[in-house]
């Protein structure tokens, strides 16, 4: 027993210093727009125009007729503060046509990339008593939000995807093409949203890395309308974030905490004869069974037309950090959400005065679920 509570002793007070940080490396940033717009034979566009940028890129720009215009505008920034990097990326594109006669498209994106180096790269530098090769966490949060009005279209988990990041350790820019990623991190379900409605996506993952290693992010966010007689509009922006801690040395299972789950560990792989498996993580997020937040018990609001159906869950915890809802429609399953990273969900139901019954159900990382939250109708 002494032997045990020696070693975890030494776990928790050896540790490498805080302050490990992000600094740009090099690759740039583009927002691209192209608008096109048409009546009959009279045709405006295509208009296109591409900007590139090492923290910022923005371009926009519109076409008009006799009765079809389109607009399309796109905004992409980098911020490095400190152990962290934001890359916020905001595209949003329109179009309006009176008749069938007429033809509208706008469409803009926003990527890490320049017209020298696909990716913007970041290296991740030391601060005092600290050194190349030390061990550090990469934490990964990733956000998306989508909103379309009219006929629109988007597409998740492709145009309109940031979806991973790679390390790419010996692999440094000018890089042509995007390589494959050592680590996907992120990717969206796969999502179709036609008409009015919107959702947001979220999630977030931890990797090991190390002082000295190059951080490679290739991504695109994309908006688009096309079509005759179009009248729409989509809106998309994303928020990515990147953070960088020193990992504590006896952190034997990158939790950011040295523990006896660490020890155990430890003496699975060093202490012959007294080894045990470490821990499986089979617990559900918290609350189990899932609540419904204050106020967010499903609604019926309008939204431009039809109707639709809002709730909001409470928000759930788990030591994995990674967390994503379920929203059931137990009358309609066509109503359903996908697993999704927000606790608010919004779907278009038609007509009012139903009154459709939802629930709700959270589940982390390792796939551990809650129980489901009452069914609710909507009020």
């Amino acid at each position: 027993m002494k032997r045990y509570l020696t070693i975890f002793v030494l776990l928790c007070t050896i540790s490498t210093a805080e302050g490990a940080h992000f600094s740009y490396y090099g690759g740039g940033l583009r927002a691209f727009y192209e608008v096109y717009a048409e009546n009959l034979t009279d045709t405006d566009g295509p208009f296109s125009g591409t900007q590139d940028g090492t923290n910022s890129a923005a371009t926009l720009g519109s076409a008009v007729v006799f009765q079809a215009n389109s607009y399309a505008s796109s905004v992409i920034a980098s911020k490095s503060l400190g152990n962290s990097i934001r890359i916020k990326s905001e595209s949003n594109a329109n179009g309006y046509g009176a008749y069938s006669t007429c033809y509208a498209r706008g469409q803009a994106s926003g990527s890490t990339q320049s017209s020298q180096t696909k990716g913007i790269f970041y290296m991740i530098m030391p601060d005092a008593n600290e050194q190349t090769g030390d061990d550090v966490m990469v934490y990964y949060n990733d956000m998306l939000y989508i909103w379309s009005n009219g006929t629109t279209y988007v597409r998740i988990d492709g145009p309109g995807t940031m979806n991973h990041l790679a390390i790419t350790r010996g692999l440094l820019p000018p890089v042509s093409t995007e390589p494959a990623s050592e680590y996907e991190v992120l990717r969206f379900p796969q999502v179709e949203i036609s008409n009015s409605g919107g959702d947001l996506f979220g999630g977030v993952h931890a990797f090991p890395a190390k002082i000295g290693d190059v951080i490679g992010i290739f991504a695109d966010n994309y908006a688009k309308v096309e079509g005759p007689a179009v009248s729409g509009e989509v809106y998309s922006e994303h928020t990515m974030i990147l953070t960088v801690r020193a990992v504590l040395a006896g952190d034997l299972d990158y939790d950011g905490d040295v523990d006896f789950f660490d020890l155990a560990k430890l003496a699975n792989n060093w202490l012959a004869g007294v080894g045990v498996e470490s821990p499986i993580d089979d617990d559900p997020p918290e609350p189990d069974p899932m609540e419904w937040a204050e106020g967010g018990e499903p609604k019926e609001i309008e939204c431009g037309g039809p109707y639709c159906a809002t709730m909001t869950a409470e928000i759930a915890t788990d030591p994995s950090g990674g967390i994503q809802y379920y929203f059931q429609c137990t009358d309609e399953s066509g109503f359903s959400s996908a697993w999704q990273g927000s606790p608010t969900y919004t779907v278009t139901i038609g007509p009012s005065g139903h009154n459709y019954y939802f629930r709700v159900k959270a589940r982390d990382i390792h796939g551990n679920e809650t129980g489901w939250s009452p069914a609710l109708p909507m009020n």
